[in-house]
């Protein structure tokens, strides 16, 4: 295909070759090729972050080398413009320039590039240019130094070899992935999607993967009224031997677990709540999205208030949707929404930062987290999950037939998805009083706006024949702690504000060493604490640095527990909404067991 002239540029293309012939050496080469119409005096620049993970991350630490060519071969100057831009010198006698930039991807995660001998995983926005005023233009991508047997897979659709995005930003929300890889093909509603594992170590059962997608998926459209506003979607999957997660994108996501979750019937419901995170994201910010993310600046900050909708109310449905596909069993999700709410409520930063506020500062916050973090802020993930679920409660109450938060996403999608302006807090907040009255939109915005614990009581869970049975799972006495361990030590990572470590002065990132003496080795600390009750005092010895302290610490009681439990008699109306909320009859509820 010719490129476009000066005549037609408005029809340009821009076109990137992806060169792999040195992934070994984690490197990536990119050819950008652009009319020379819209290439003179050009600003061109790479993203700064990538939408779905609010954190500047400036992708131009990764490139090594840049220039530019034009189709005589004469060199184009590129001179730096701004912290992740250049400029384009002059070039008015040819036909195309070329910027040819060779970057290093050894990180990987689902929004930074990572290739290798084993495969390469590309992330658009950490990888390809956009040009200045021209982020309109469509854009094709193709690659070479392929390996035999070495397949694409893309979020994007494609033209034999060629892979082609509507738009930059069309372009930044997709992803690549590229190796010989196991992968396994499934419809939704006659809508071809594919799972594609990109992990080391043995292939996973993908027919069951595909069974369990194909369920999830389905439960999500039936909340849509049936509607799947896509034509493919994909799911790129790689695992490590630690860290997971996932970034949705319009028309697939990226996930990254451990490679040993498939293998584990009890880490397996966390590998399909976050299949259900992403592929709820089709609807629920790739659709409806907040009004400051429809068409973002990919060089700065963009801040919204909203993403305790965006993220917190996904994470609510991450756990109905797999009960809802008959994927989980009711003990599964009572397990996970009760230790959503205990986590939460463990939380002391909930009572000094509200949802709204967290959501603004993502940036600086969340995605910056420190060992203080626990005790200066929330988690608009959970937190956010739980105020969702404590709405859901109160829309059920106010109308009993009534399908609650379903409503209010129903008609949030009739009236928002896909408007280029988007929605705003106050279209939440309508949409929850049209639903369920002015009082329920109006408990909503007291719980996104004030820094309180989450309160979801008895009354409140009486709708769905359910309440609390609060008790002290354990006798371990509370140190007031959240530790992680390696092969040397145990760490203190984090020390509770107002708890009893806290109290004493030892700090986040201590190591600790003994106590009362004895060493605590890896997975000793809870043996240790065994041997104590409430009240007592113990003498905490740590490394802070180059020192050693030894501090006394007055433990605590154990906390208290919450587990959802039936009521003793659910009426006929407990048990119809019971069973319209997670997909399963009320008998099941004799089988709830929350899991730890």
């Amino acid at each position: 295909m010719a490129l476009t002239t000066d005549s037609d540029h408005h029809q340009a293309v821009i076109r990137h070759v992806v060169d792999l012939a040195h992934r070994d050496q984690h490197l990536v080469t990119v050819a950008t090729t652009i009319p020379t119409s819209i290439a003179s005096r050009a600003r061109v620049r790479l993203a700064a972050w990538t939408p779905g993970s609010y954190l500047l991350r400036y992708y131009v630490h990764h490139v090594q080398s840049i220039n530019a060519t034009d189709s005589s071969g004469r060199d184009v100057e590129v001179a730096p413009d701004g912290l992740t831009a250049w400029r384009l010198g002059e070039c008015t006698s040819s036909d195309t320039v070329t910027i040819n930039f060779e970057i290093y991807a050894n990180d990987l995660s689902v929004r930074t590039s990572h290739v290798d001998d084993h495969h390469a995983l590309i992330i658009p926005a950490a990888t390809f240019i956009d040009i200045g005023g021209h982020s309109q233009l469509a854009h094709e991508v193709a690659f070479t130094g392929l390996r035999d047997h070495d397949q694409v897979h893309s979020l994007l659709p494609s033209l034999k070899d060629v892979f082609r995005a509507d738009d930059y930003l069309h372009l930044v929300d997709s992803a690549f992935e590229v190796g010989d890889f196991p992968v396994v093909d499934f419809e939704i509603l006659s809508v071809p999607h594919r799972f594609v594992w990109s992990a080391h170590g043995p292939t996973p059962d993908l027919d069951r993967i595909a069974r369990d997608a194909s369920a999830i998926g389905k439960a999500a459209t039936a909340l849509f009224d049936d509607e799947l506003p896509i034509d493919r979607y994909t799911y790129l999957c790689t695992g490590w031997d630690q860290g997971g997660g996932g970034l949705e994108h319009r028309d697939g996501s990226v996930l990254q677990i451990p490679v040993q979750m498939l293998d584990d019937e009890a880490s397996l419901p966390r590998f399909q709540s976050l299949m259900a995170h992403e592929y709820f994201h089709v609807w629920n910010v790739k659709r409806l999205t907040p009004a400051a993310l429809v068409s973002p600046d990919l060089e700065s900050a963009v801040h919204t208030e909203s993403l305790w909708v965006a993220e917190g109310w996904t994470s609510y449905y991450d756990k109905l949707l797999p009960s809802r596909a008959q994927v989980w069993q009711p003990r599964h999700l009572i397990g996970q929404l009760s230790d959503m709410f205990q986590r939460v409520l463990d939380t002391p930063g909930v009572a000094l930062q509200d949802l709204r506020t967290a959501s603004h500062q993502a940036w600086t916050k969340h995605y910056v987290r420190d060992e203080n973090s626990p005790n200066a802020g929330t988690d608009y993930y959970s937190h956010g999950g739980v105020v969702a679920w404590e709405t859901d409660l109160r829309l059920r109450a106010a109308r009993p037939d009534g399908d609650g938060l379903d409503d209010v996403l129903r008609l949030m999608w009739r009236r928002h998805s896909g408007h280029a302006e988007g929605y705003t807090e106050d279209d939440v907040l309508a949409a929850v009083a049209e639903v369920g009255g002015d009082s329920v939109a109006e408990h909503l915005e007291r719980r996104i706006t004030r820094p309180e614990p989450p309160a979801i009581d008895n009354s409140r869970l009486a709708v769905l024949g359910l309440r609390w049975e609060e008790s002290t799972a354990t006798d371990i006495p509370d140190l007031g702690v959240i530790v992680t361990e390696d092969d040397q030590s145990v760490v203190l990572a984090s020390v509770l504000r107002d708890r009893p470590a806290w109290r004493a002065g030892v700090t986040g990132g201590d190591r600790l060493v003994a106590i009362d003496g004895w060493t605590v080795g890896r997975t000793a600390l809870t043996r240790a604490l065994r041997r104590y009750a409430a009240g007592d005092q113990v003498e905490l010895t740590v490394t802070r640095g180059p020192r050693l302290l030894t501090l006394p610490v007055v433990l605590d009681p154990p906390l208290p527990q919450h587990k959802l439990v039936p009521v003793d008699s659910a009426s006929t109306a407990q048990q119809d909404q019971f069973s319209r909320w997670c997909g399963w009859s009320f008998d099941q509820v004799t089988k709830i067991v929350p899991e730890t």
